[in-house]
């Protein structure tokens, strides 16, 4: 049991490791070029990422991944939201209009918001019953980030290597 997660509900293991896989890619699409900000902030831009990427993730034939990405898109993460007062889940598929990389990564942003901002370690409404489709959401997301980053050279170099 960590310190900082007590009640975590999800192996650690998995968790950091997404955790870090995430933060890692983030900055690696900064560092390729997949950013948007100004003078005062910048973070990695996702969807312009996911149109880069699209024709070739779309033609990907690797089996782990492609289930990955069916199971985000058909039973996709929850997200919290406040009605009347309550923080409450709430079914959110993503936009019909979005590529399917866009919706895919979207799905994948959902699930780190969800981990790192407590929904699913400290939130009081959590069920147990959930866990194991947590588990496997957070694998699929695991398994999405990996695979796309492969997918674009100059991001895949800055993930592996830390390149400004």
């Amino acid at each position: 049991m960590s310190p900082q997660f007590p009640h975590m509900p999800l192996p650690q293991g998995l968790t950091y490791e997404f955790l870090g896989t995430f933060a890692r890619s983030e900055y690696a699409l900064k560092c390729a070029g997949f950013a948007r900000g100004n003078a005062s902030t910048v973070e990695a831009n996702w969807d312009e990422f996911s149109k880069a990427i699209d024709w070739h993730f779309r033609r990907v034939s690797d089996t782990e991944l492609k289930d990955a990405v069916n199971f985000l898109l058909t039973d996709p993460p929850r997200k919290q939201i406040l009605k009347e007062g309550s923080v409450i889940w709430k079914d959110s598929p993503p936009a019909k209009g979005l590529l399917k990389t866009q919706k895919t990564l979207l799905m994948v942003r959902r699930i780190r918001n969800n981990l790192f901002h407590g929904a699913k370690i400290w939130s009081p409404e959590y069920r147990n019953i959930d866990r194991d489709r947590d588990i496997r959401l957070v694998q699929a997301g695991l398994t999405v980030l990996k695979r796309c980053i492969l997918i674009n050279q100059k991001v895949r170099v800055s993930f592996e290597h830390g390149a400004f």
